[in-house]
């Protein structure tokens, strides 16, 4: 009798509680130790399928129709509890942000060792297999790493773990939703060659949901493209890659950033703007920062120009974000100096005059720690537009709908709450809210690593637009590609120090440290 393929979605069709549809007759297929990538915008629908595999539906939606086949059973068909027992055991998922999934409560071994225990095994057989999953993801497995907590482990630590976590039980399907997103290229080149060894060693099949093609390109053996709830395109990475045959395929492929090095002009400058000297409208001069009593940037000096953007760039733990708190007054645990618009400017963001409050901007890289669940979008941006003074109720509506089209939002999410939108809406607004405030600095806290590319494309755009009208901007970022095209100066930060500065285009034609080289040949990049 043949084996069973892995995975057989026929087609699938998913509505919300109005009715409306929300993912229209998908059809996919997964065979035995192959990746499928679906890609797509936010909204596109590509984590609602993910989600339905493991028979999930997102709040507010449900399963209208179709079958979800795994190793030959129709998950759908099956009670709760045979449904609970499929999870974790045939299919198992890998979450975009570990730290949700994580008790902070519960060591890392014994979170382990729980679901080990709710799939059969228990007593003596639990160690060797924790030993065993630790070492496929290259992580300590000592009593002491087990007895460590999640807030004790970097994004890249705990992402391993919920990656040995899902191949751990061997299950038939693993589907991996968004998991290198966030996290900087070392760790995330590290994440990608680890999920290739386990799916060549486990012959599972793996459903890869994801935004970033550049990533596709690396794992994935076939691709499905998503729009509005549709596969639009299916079929190999090659070819898909290659010789696109949908439009919305080519716009996705033309939209993403490129990481040019052979044949760079490297006094050129992003888009081609012309090598100017930028008035400085800020200075850091030996900043040094701690948490705690451990110092985690160590006397860096830098300066913004009006109208220039700097892309600071390190991995976890390199001290950018801190270095970007720190400037933005969200951390005081520091010494030096900072000269904004030329008048010095205390650490402690409530020792601030208003005037440079509102002069100062921070996006960060999660909305949802910065966007209150309970206000909705129009009240949201409407607060930070009544801040600058305006307050006649027709001006603040437009202006706030002005905002939305900046940001290429649509109209319709005014009257909607932060919960209504996708992680990429979610993120626009929160631009949208710190452009109301008309800043002279903006910094960007990896505020494209959510986002898909179109419109990580659009947002690109925009603060291009507003770097023209002298916006200044601190981008920090993982993203070289997207520092190659937005940022005149680059910064590269490792381990709390500036290990290389200098004009972009001449950092990466010519990196000069060991760190940056490394950082450069980790980028996933399209051939």
């Amino acid at each position: 009798m043949a084996e069973a393929v892995p995975l057989v979605v026929q087609s699938l069709f998913m509505r919300d509680l109005n009715g409306r549809e929300i993912v229209s007759d998908v059809s996919i297929a997964v065979e035995r130790g192959e990746v499928l990538a679906i890609i797509g915008e936010s909204g596109s629908g590509k984590t609602s399928v993910a989600l339905s595999l493991l028979g999930f539906a997102r709040p507010g939606m449900r399963i209208s129709s179709g079958k979800i086949m795994i190793g030959g059973t129709d998950i759908l068909s099956l009670s709760g509890r045979e449904r609970r027992a499929f999870q974790g055991g045939k299919v198992s998922l890998v979450p975009q942000n570990p730290t949700t999934s994580f008790s902070p409560r519960m060591s890392i071994g014994k979170q382990m060792a729980e679901l080990l225990t709710a799939h059969g095994h228990s007593g003596p057989s639990l160690k060797p297999l924790l030993t065993e999953a630790l070492r496929n993801v290259d992580l300590p497995d000592d009593e002491r790493f087990l007895k460590r907590y999640p807030f004790e482990l970097s994004g890249g630590q705990l992402q391993r773990i919920a990656i040995a976590m899902a191949f751990m039980t061997s299950p038939q399907l693993i589907v991996m939703d968004e998991p290198t997103t966030g996290l900087d290229v070392s760790t995330q080149q590290t994440i990608l060659e680890l999920i290739a060894r386990l799916v060549k060693s486990s012959n599972a099949s793996v459903v890869y949901v994801t935004h970033d093609l550049a990533v596709v390109n690396v794992v994935a053996d076939r691709v499905a493209v998503m729009l509005s709830g549709r596969i639009v395109e299916q079929g190999g990475r090659k070819q898909v890659f290659a010789q696109p045959h949908d439009d919305y395929t080519r716009m996705l492929l033309d939209a993403i950033p490129r990481l040019v090095i052979d044949g760079l002009d490297p006094a050129a400058d992003p888009r081609g703007h012309s090598a100017l000297e930028f008035q400085n409208i800020l200075e850091v001069k030996n900043l040094r920062a701690s948490h705690s009593h451990v110092e985690v940037v160590h006397g860096i000096s830098f300066s913004v120009g009006k109208g220039e953007c700097v892309g600071l760039v390190g991995g976890s733990g390199s001290g950018k974000t801190t270095t970007g708190r720190c400037v933005t007054g969200l951390h005081g645990n520091a010494t030096g100096t900072l000269l904004f618009q030329g008048h010095s400017m205390p650490f402690a963001v409530s020792s601030r005059s208003k005037a440079d409050l509102s002069a100062m901007q921070i996006v960060f890289q999660n909305p949802d720690r910065s966007l209150n669940p309970k206000e909705s979008i129009a009240q949201s941006i409407a607060r930070a537009v009544r801040l600058t003074g305006m307050n006649d109720r027709t001006r603040v509506g437009a202006e706030v709908r002005s905002l939305l089209d900046r940001v290429r939002l649509p109209q319709r999410v005014i009257d909607l709450y932060p919960a209504d939108l996708s992680g990429g809406e979610r993120q626009r607004v929160a631009v949208a809210r710190a452009l109301a405030l008309k800043p002279k600095l903006l910094v960007c806290d990896e505020i494209t690593s959510a986002l898909d590319v179109s419109v990580q494309a659009a947002v690109v755009e925009l603060l291009l637009d507003l770097k023209k009208d002298g916006l200044a901007m601190l981008f920090i970022t993982h993203n070289l590609p997207l520092v190659s095209e937005i940022a005149q100066s680059i910064i590269i930060m490792k381990d709390g120090n500036i290990v290389e500065a200098g004009r972009t285009n001449e950092v990466l034609h010519s990196p000069q440290h060991r760190y940056t080289r490394m950082l450069l040949e980790a980028a996933p990049r399209l051939n």
